[in-house]
């Protein structure tokens, strides 16, 4: 673009500055600039410059910065970038969210959760404004950058410069001293970012102590090998070097072997001794060190015919329960025995997996978007190919397809002539629940709950299941009760009656069965019988006998009098609406359901009545027998100013043929009457 001239002033075009320190965007698309140069200075030889930016359009407010710039990593070692990043609060009086979040390292930009050399080793997250990015087994250089993206109309904006991360690898390097003494060096193909301290040395795989400094000096004689680590990096150790010509050491070809389940892998090493090898043999180290272990005894592992120097060990058909820390181990016949802690190979068996990046629900049908991948990225390459209801989709790594329920997708992925399937991912449609009895649920007795799906291969999907139970008299509030297809009871009981309803749950969605009553049954218990009132029982009086059961279903109650039966009915009440003298007798009920019943205590009822101003027990005076005899327990109350006085009365008969009378007992305890 040219410069216009203007007296002498000069308008400069705005792309002939770059923007630094994330103060403008480089485009600066919304944004207007004024440059101002005074003609007194050339182009050639510079000018002033004056930038104006109008307000409240793009600013500073827009940017991020990292903690660090450049980081100095060890090969196999873990490290972790962070960003702080800012933008405007609003525009246009409208609030800015943020929609995502993520690290890249090129062009196009492209989330690294996603790219399959990293899977498994990374983990990013946020807490505000502040990001991280963690890298376990960082393996090689690169630079990068973190991106965020808002609702704002200008779309992302990515935090460059990124992290520059430079991966070393260490070397013990030889350098002569004096007479025959070597002076061995812990030195790095690039950087050294640790303090000339933090150095770790071994000798024949074991630590030496007190060997701190990047220098340890060895006589050039020795027969042994070295390593060395940075303190914290221990499990990025050298490879063991010889002092001298020949010595005892073990070198892996690699750290960190990843393998698909089902296929077979092959771990080697190179050895050397300084005497003839005696015994060899590959051990994992969460097993015995001290003899050959059993492993060697399952079929699936061979030692394949070994060339001098060199050792392997095959796995077939490698299984989730393969993945361990494996190391080779040797004894001379000089008594010699390579026992060494440095690490070996760590062999990671990996299947393959479906993720779903994002789900969009249309009508009776979704749209998902999802990545065929595995935990680990096997050196061999690997081919893909999607599957949905059974036939063959499409062939890539990431796919978008339309779903409806009961559909299920699966990818696989080739290595050579093996093939490892995913588990199946179904659309889900609304569970149900079943009982192991379908009659009555009795207390005391087993129950089964199922959570099923119709049209649903149980033995090759994967879904989460959660069990609930609906609290009484709360519409909304459940009660988690737990994980898995089904809920047992060993022994139910009736505190357990309430509606119990099943979830299943997949990257595709979640659904909810229709809640499902359990009605615990049990036969009558807790029986008792009271009368009301419980005082003195007077003629005429209304008196209520109540026989309380707690029983499921609700029972039946049968009356007795004297041991003969009264009635029998639903209700658990017997009344007297006008009690008669000749209503007097033991009374009990008993209760009663189809899975059992019980029988209550006795009650004994005595009826009193009153001639004049007497109270009479038991006396009847319309009959030829009748007397003037009162009751004791006239006496009684006359002394005590008929206050309640609580005595216990048998049934007798009192002279001069005055009828029996008879007190409220309960069994052999009579209701007190005052």
């Amino acid at each position: 673009m040219s410069i216009r001239q203007r007296g002498r002033r000069s308008l400069l075009p705005l792309d002939f500055f770059e923007c630094h320190d994330h103060l403008l965007f480089a485009t600066c698309r919304r944004s207007h600039f004024y440059l101002f140069t005074y003609s007194n200075m050339s182009l050639k030889t510079g000018f002033v410059v004056l930038l104006l930016c109008m307000p409240g359009l793009l600013s500073a407010e827009w940017g991020g910065t990292y903690t660090e710039e450049e980081i100095c990593a060890i090969k196999g070692s873990t490290v972790t970038l962070q960003c702080s990043f800012k933008f405007p609060p609003t525009e246009g009086g409208r609030e800015i969210k943020v929609k995502k979040t993520f690290w890249f390292t090129k062009d196009p930009k492209e989330d690294l959760r996603l790219d399959p050399q990293y899977f498994g080793r990374i983990q990013s997250e946020c807490h505000g404004n502040i990001c991280s990015l963690t890298i376990t087994d960082v393996r090689r250089s690169d630079e990068y950058k973190f991106r965020f993206t808002t609702d704002h109309s200008g779309g992302g904006y990515s935090v460059t410069p990124g992290v520059k991360v430079t991966v070393i690898d260490l070397k013990v390097q030889k350098v002569p001293k004096y007479s025959n003494w070597f002076d061995l060096k812990c030195v790095s193909n690039t950087c050294s970012p640790w303090s000339p301290s933090s150095y770790v040395w071994y000798k024949n795989g074991e630590e030496i102590q007190n060997a701190k400094s990047q220098v340890y000096t060895v006589w050039y004689d020795s027969t042994d090998s070295y390593s060395c680590a940075v303190r914290g990096h221990e499990q990025a150790v050298s490879p063991p070097e010889c002092a001298y010509w020949s010595c005892n050491k073990v070198v892996y070809d690699k750290r960190h072997i990843c393998a698909i389940q089902g296929s077979s892998v092959d771990i080697e090493c190179e050895y050397t001794s300084y005497r003839n090898t005696l015994t060899h043999f590959w051990f994992r180290t969460d097993s015995s060190h001290s003899g050959n272990p059993s492993m060697t005894e399952d079929p699936r592992y061979e030692l394949p015919s070994e060339t001098s120097g060199k050792s392997t060990l095959r796995i077939k058909d490698v299984r989730q329960s393969d993945s361990a820390e494996y190391r080779f181990k040797f004894t001379t016949s000089y008594g010699f025995e390579w026992s060494s802690i440095l690490p070996g190979i760590t062999l990671t068996v990996t299947a393959v997996q479906v993720q779903v990046m994002s789900v969009t629900v249309e009508d009776s049908h979704l749209v998902a978007q999802m990545l065929c991948h595995t935990s680990c990225l096997p050196e061999a390459p690997l081919s893909f190919v999607w599957q949905q209801n059974g036939e063959d989709i499409k062939h890539e790594t990431k796919v978008e397809v339309t779903l409806s329920p009961g559909d299920y997708i699966t990818c696989a992925a080739q290595q050579h002539q093996h093939i490892s399937i995913s588990p199946l991912l179904y659309v889900l449609k609304r569970p149900s629940v079943s009982l192991s009895d379908t009659g009555d649920i009795l207390e005391g007795r087993p129950l089964t709950l199922t959570c099923n799906i119709h049209n649903f291969n149980y033995s090759s999907a994967t879904v989460d299941y959660c069990w609930y139970k609906k609290k009484k008299n709360v519409s909304s509030d459940e009660e988690v009760l737990s994980k898995g297809r089904q809920l047992v009871f060993k022994s139910i009981k009736s505190s357990d009656s309430a509606k119990y309803l099943c979830t299943v749950e997949n990257q595709l969605g979640k659904k909810t069965s229709e809640p499902v009553f359990i009605d615990v049954q049990y036969p009558p218990r807790s029986l008792s019988l009271s009368v009301s009132p419980s005082g003195v029982i007077v003629e005429g009086q209304s008196v209520n006998l109540t026989c309380s059961s707690d029983a499921n279903p609700p029972p039946s109650y049968t009356w007795y009098k004297d041991r003969q039966t009264l009635t029998q009915t639903l209700q658990k009440h017997y009344s007297f609406t006008s009690i008669r003298p000749e209503d007097a007798g033991t009374f009990h009920c008993m209760s009663e359901n189809k899975h059992g019943r019980v029988n209550s205590s006795t009650v004994v009822i005595d009826v009193q009545f009153q001639r004049g101003c007497r109270l009479w027990r038991g006396f009847n005076p319309g009959t030829e027998r009748s007397g003037l005899f009162p009751s004791p327990l006239h006496h009684i109350q006359r002394r005590s100013g008929l206050r309640q006085h609580h005595a216990s009365y048998a049934p007798q008969t009192l002279g001069g043929g005055v009828g029996r009378r008879r007190g409220v007992r309960h069994s052999q305890k009579s209701v007190r009457a005052g």
